[in-house]
């Protein structure tokens, strides 16, 4: 994924930023939300976040 379309993506549960690890990116916030990755491309939906 382009690293703009990266420094873009945020949180939908928070709107904070995420950032890759991994697998999954995770948010900023307190407390931490993960989104998995899957083919290249995160699953950014709010019913599928798993708190970090």
């Amino acid at each position: 994924m382009s690293e703009w379309i990266e420094q873009a993506l945020r949180c939908p549960k928070t709107g904070t930023p995420l950032s890759r690890q991994g697998d999954h990116y995770v948010s900023s916030s307190t407390p931490a939300w993960k989104y998995r990755i899957e083919n290249d491309v995160p699953i950014l939906l709010p019913t599928e976040a798993e708190q970090a």
